[in-house]
């Protein structure tokens, strides 16, 4: 089901000053055995730096697999140190999976400005606007000083002009689906899937394709 090099999601629990707050990390499967999951260290999402944690540790896991999110709890059991540290995690096993469906979102086009980031050195970060959006992904322009790889991670900035006059700036952690050009004159493109945004931020996002979409279907009536 989960294959070597997925992006696992880890989410911590922890009360800070009497609050319980939720703290999200993600990391990467290197290797596995039928019980035990291998993984790098998780960075955290807020600063993008590893993090380290003692053995018992426990998180809410989860991955993406097609059209589905997959989430389990399990705790950290050991590590390894070897050129690439790493950390073991409990694999408790698939009957105890939680299968999600990712839901079908409405897409609509519409440019909204966008910021490109790596998560590795892979490209330069560069600026882009979208060509469509939905609360499952975008699609945008790629300049033409600018590259991108045909695969890969990336985190997407996107800037939301509400029509209550509100601006809103929401970060989402995407999968390149694939880069391409629909035409020989035409710019190249990049479609990009959500695989882990914030909820309130996805809310964001969805509020937004939908008064864009009313806008459109008054528009079209009048």
């Amino acid at each position: 089901m989960i294959t070597i090099g997925t992006t696992i999601f880890l989410e911590l629990e922890e009360i800070k000053e009497f609050e319980k707050k939720k703290t999200r990390f993600r990391c990467r499967l290197v290797d596995r055995t039928d019980s035990i999951y291998v993984i790098d260290y998780p960075i955290k999402e807020e600063t993008n730096k590893p993090s380290f944690f003692f053995d018992g540790t426990e998180f809410r896991a989860s991955f993406v697999v097609d059209d589905a999110v997959y989430a389990f709890d399990t705790e950290i059991i050991g590590r390894r140190k070897g050129n690439i540290p790493v950390l073991l995690l409990k694999d408790p096993g698939k009957d105890k999976y939680m299968r999600i469906q990712r839901r079908n979102y409405v897409r609509v086009e519409t440019s909204v400005d966008a910021a490109i980031y790596p998560i590795e050195k892979g490209f330069a970060p560069f600026r882009s606007i979208t060509l469509d959006l939905s609360g499952g992904g975008c699609a945008i322009l790629i300049p033409q000083d600018q590259s991108l790889p045909e695969a890969g991670e990336l985190n997407v900035w996107l800037i939301l002009h509400m029509q209550s006059g509100d601006i809103m700036y929401v970060k989402a952690y995407c999968k390149i689906v694939r880069v391409f050009q629909p035409r020989p004159d035409a710019r190249l493109r990049a479609s990009l899937q959500f695989l882990d945004v914030d909820e309130r931020d996805q809310q964001k996002i969805i509020r937004f394709c939908f008064e864009r979409q009313l806008a459109l279907r008054r528009k079209n009536e009048a």
